[in-house]
């Protein structure tokens, strides 16, 4: 088995069709399928079950992707104790597309620092799959709001807080105030998200955190898009209920709303399947 062969079974395994992993990994779908035959012919079994033009791993293919991350992972943690900084990694980091923009980027400036050529993948997804894809070794790591069930070969730990605040745009009516009432900012527009782009909210109802069921909002903008959602609160169009590193990030200003007891906070954790394996990771 080749090493890059591992890594082009790796990408199909990641994805299970031959065409995005192509696109992924930067070659041809005729190279993948090559590597992909040979490996099954030298190991003398099927890594994938096909029909038509889906695949799908077989439990043999289950097996080699959880065998060749780890080999992978031997070799860059090998190049690298023998390079130093000068070795390259490749580092694959999992979460949802809010948490990643932010928190991904934050692991990626410390771990530039003691290994400047090291080059990054984010793969945006939901929370679960996210470290689903560390257990199945599909992601070096992943980050995560949710809880993380033990006795799954994983380990976490909190790297981050958030905290909710009402944040609005350029233009609102509120920009230039400081405090507001409940009852008054009830009076104004809301953006919210149909799906959870923050993750682990809490007990409420709603996707973004605030308790709609004790304080109804007037919600006249609401989308599965981070990139509407942004634009919409930046624009000055509505109030939206944000975590506050990413209202900070995009410039917005943060009102105290006088009269709700509630707050949403989050811990952000980081999740990967055995700290020891990664070298290039500061786990103290």
């Amino acid at each position: 088995m080749e090493t890059f062969e591992l890594r082009y079974f790796l990408g199909v395994a990641r994805t299970e069709n031959i065409h995005r992993a192509a696109e992924d990994l930067h070659v041809s779908p005729g190279s993948l399928s090559k590597a992909i035959s040979r490996l099954e012919e030298e190991l003398s079994v099927k890594l994938f079950s096909r029909d038509g033009r889906n695949i799908k791993l077989t439990e043999h293919g289950r097996l080699l992707q959880l065998r060749a991350s780890q080999l992978i992972q031997l070799e860059e943690a090998t190049r690298l104790e023998l390079a130093g900084a000068k070795g390259t990694i490749h580092v694959h980091i999992a979460g949802s597309e809010m948490i990643l923009a932010h928190w991904g980027l934050r692991l990626s400036e410390t771990i530039k620092e003691g290994h400047p050529r090291a080059q990054f993948e984010y793969q945006s997804t939901d929370e679960k799959t996210a470290w689903e894809r560390v257990e199945r070794g599909e992601a070096h790591v992943a980050l995560t709001t949710d809880h993380v069930p033990v006795g799954r070969g994983l380990s976490s730990k909190v790297i981050g807080e958030a905290t909710f605040k009402t944040f609005v745009g350029g233009g609102h009516p509120l920009r230039k105030r400081k405090t507001v009432s409940v009852d008054e900012l009830l009076t104004h527009s809301f953006v919210s998200t149909n799906r959870p782009l923050f993750g682990k909210v809490g007990a409420g109802p709603s996707l973004d955190g605030w308790r709609d069921d004790k304080f109804p909002r007037r919600v006249d903008y609401l989308t599965s898009s981070q990139k509407v959602l942004e634009q919409v609160v930046t624009s000055g169009k509505a109030v939206a209920y944000l975590p506050d590193y990413l209202g900070l990030d995009l410039g917005l200003v943060a009102v105290e709303v006088l009269g709700c007891p509630f707050v949403c906070r989050q811990k952000i954790k980081l999740v990967v399947r055995n700290p020891k394996e990664l070298t290039w990771l500061d786990w103290s």
